[in-house]
């Protein structure tokens, strides 16, 4: 069964209308900046709408690229998106704003408790006004199977992406097998200020084979 357009959605097109712009919000971590990406058919927002999708890593990562890409590709489709962190920092705002998100479009909430990023995440995805939420975990802490649950189930119903960051310990898996995509992302130094990142998909609930997305990016002046 085709699955119907995100912006068919009657509250998303209500939201977009009366969406107000937001301050920027000032960050303490730094991201890869990020060029225009060249999107491969299998990393795109529609093949991550209507699920629950988990980007882990260990070391040097690349999850804020990957989801930075579609954050991107969100915003020029009139999409709107949101980005919570549990984390004790956020994404640095220039190097988003150098890869061409608009901030200005871009609600973040900040705060720094699993369980209160869990139920504004519900929040968000129950209002059905949001083509894209990013909740960024990190080490922060697992999400409950039954918070788990809940929010896959609301990403289905609304046909929106939910994009979770985490830190893996050791080879274990932050999130469970509710997960519908998982990908083990990371990044390496390849010039100057050029770096590979990658996206292994380990998981793919659609698609019986793994597979993966990689970019080049431009490097931060502090990592160049």
């Amino acid at each position: 069964m085709e699955l119907p357009h995100p912006l068919s959605n009657p509250a998303r097109q209500a939201f977009i209308r009366n969406m107000k712009v937001l301050p920027n919000i000032k960050g303490v971590l730094t991201a890869s900046r990020l060029p225009e990406p060249t999107v491969a058919d299998d990393w795109r927002l529609k093949t991550t709408a209507g699920r629950l999708v988990e980007i882990s890593s260990v070391g040097n990562t690349a999850a804020l690229t990957m989801a930075a890409t579609l954050v991107l590709e969100a915003q020029r489709s009139n999409e709107p998106v949101a980005w919570i962190s549990a984390r004790d920092s956020i994404f640095f705002p220039p190097d988003f704003a150098a890869s061409g998100i608009d901030l200005e479009a871009l609600p973040v909430v900040w705060i720094q408790d699993v369980a209160k990023a869990a139920r504004v995440t519900d929040t968000l995805l129950r209002s059905g006004g949001f083509g894209l939420v990013v909740l960024d975990l990190d080490n922060a802490g697992k999400l409950p199977m039954a918070v788990q649950t809940r929010l896959a189930g609301l990403a289905k119903r609304h046909h929106a992406a939910l994009i979770c960051l985490t830190r893996r310990d050791g080879r274990m898996s932050n999130l469970g097998s509710l997960v519908s995509l998982r990908g083990e992302s990371s990044k390496q130094r390849k010039d100057f200020n050029r770096f590979h990142c990658e996206l292994q998909v380990v998981k793919d609930k659609r698609c019986s084979a793994t597979w993966q997305h990689s970019e080049i990016c431009h490097g931060p002046d502090g990592l160049c």
